[in-house]
């Protein structure tokens, strides 16, 4: 599932799912980076991106300028439960937009505003596997990171950089309620839960840069973590007749959460060994280990602690890409990765954040002319099959989730720079 990285985001914030679920976050913000799964992060110096990877590897771009991209992310997920099976397909865009200015040789200063973790998960109403995982029906996830960075070169070698994240979050979970409240009798289709936050934080990003020569550099990144305390709302709507109504009544509270987004280290390089080629790598730790529960809260007297334990490990992922300069105009790519699931065990994978161990296939290109330069990256996502055996020892007679689920996904995006 996108990403199922995109599961993970929600789930961490607001618990719902799954930030994508390996517990990782998005990276597309940048095309030539997706074409070599992402080796390189922040030292490639091939467009504006590394305000959001590292910093200080703004000093490589030469020329001012701007780029503006689209990702359009497949999410695909065949789930298998005792009671049947269901399946997601479709399409997520993503789109960004980063710019920087170069002040003089020294000094370098971006902008940018891109989405960083991301979720979205859709069980049919009335399938038989949502059902089987106490009703989950949908969950959707968007964080919009406006970033602002600055970089000096202090040496021809050494450049540091540093970025200022504002962060808005906005997202719902919705279920289907199959008890009843108050007697804890099961009901299927009892009625709905919309459980709504939203709200901004900020962050912190540090990066360091090392060049040996033209063709041979090495970075170092440290992103801080970032706590979000989201507020909203919590509709509850009771179909009819179990309203004690001619109609369907809807109830509502207040709700709010504190989820904790990782820190997270990233150590990239670059290595130009002969005039056509070009070798890149990055190596990538989130300390998800922070990410133990879920803590979310609603002011339904019935059940004011919504409480999720996920009780992640810290995650690893490891990259190497490929270029080939064909000529002054065309540049070509790829890349491959393995990306670390944080689930612990199918007891605390979750069915909103059905997570696992992923490998990634890139693809990429880029066309320069001028000032302008067109750039495209495609990435093959696949998944170990990922199983969940959920059980709620506090309402066992209708949560008890064994699923198996099956995911992939393909991306696509297409960006286009400007250069003053």
């Amino acid at each position: 599932m996108k990403k199922i990285s995109v599961l993970t985001a929600v789930a961490l914030m607001f618990g719902l799912n799954n930030v994508y679920a390996s517990g990782y976050q998005l990276n597309e913000w940048s095309a030539t980076g997706l074409g070599r799964s992402f080796a390189g992060m922040g030292v490639m110096g091939d467009d504006y991106s590394a305000m959001g990877f590292n910093p200080a590897g703004m000093t490589l771009v030469k020329r001012s300028g701007f780029q503006v991209g689209l990702d359009m992310t497949q999410i695909y997920s065949k789930a298998k439960g005792k009671d049947g099976t269901d399946k997601m397909n479709y399409f997520v865009p993503l789109p960004s937009a980063l710019g920087q200015y170069n002040v003089n040789d020294k000094l370098f200063l971006g902008f940018g505003v891109y989405v960083p973790y991301g979720l979205s998960t859709k069980y049919k109403y009335d399938s038989h596997v949502a059902q089987a995982i106490s009703g989950v029906r949908k969950s959707e996830l968007e964080v919009i990171d406006t970033n602002f960075s600055a970089a000096y070169k202090f040496t021809s070698k050494l450049s540091l950089g540093a970025s200022f994240i504002i962060r808005y979050i906005k997202g719902s979970l919705t279920s289907n309620v199959n008890a009843n409240p108050r007697t804890q009798e099961p009901v299927p289709y009892f009625g709905y839960s919309d459980y709504r936050v939203k709200g901004w934080t900020t962050t912190w990003q540090l990066g360091a840069m090392y060049e040996f020569n033209e063709d041979t550099r090495i970075g170092l990144a440290y992103r801080f973590k970032s706590t979000q305390r989201p507020t909203g709302k919590q509709y509850i709507d009771i179909h009819s007749p179990y309203s004690g109504t001619d109609h369907d009544i809807t109830m509502k509270y207040k709700t709010f959460s504190e989820p904790e987004l990782p820190a997270s280290w990233i150590l990239s390089g670059y290595h130009r060994f002969a005039p056509q080629w070009g070798t890149s790598f990055a190596v990538k730790y989130v300390q998800w280990h922070r990410f133990y529960t879920f803590p979310a809260r609603s002011g339904n007297p019935s059940k004011p602690v919504l409480d999720v334990d996920y009780k992640w490990k810290d995650a690893w992922t490891i990259s190497l890409g490929q270029e080939y300069y064909m000529n002054e105009n065309w540049t070509l790519r790829a890349g491959t990765a393995w990306d670390q699931s944080p689930s612990r065990s199918n007891t605390y994978r979750t069915n909103r954040i059905p997570d696992s161990d992923r490998i990634w296939l890139s693809l990429g290109a880029s066309y320069m002319t001028g000032n302008h330069e067109v750039d495209f990256g495609y990435a093959y996502l696949t998944m170990v099959h990922g199983k969940t055996h959920n059980k709620n020892p506090r309402e066992p007679q209708f949560y008890d989730a064994q699923v198996s689920y099956h995911n992939h996904s393909n991306m696509f995006m297409l960006q286009y720079q400007y250069k003053f």
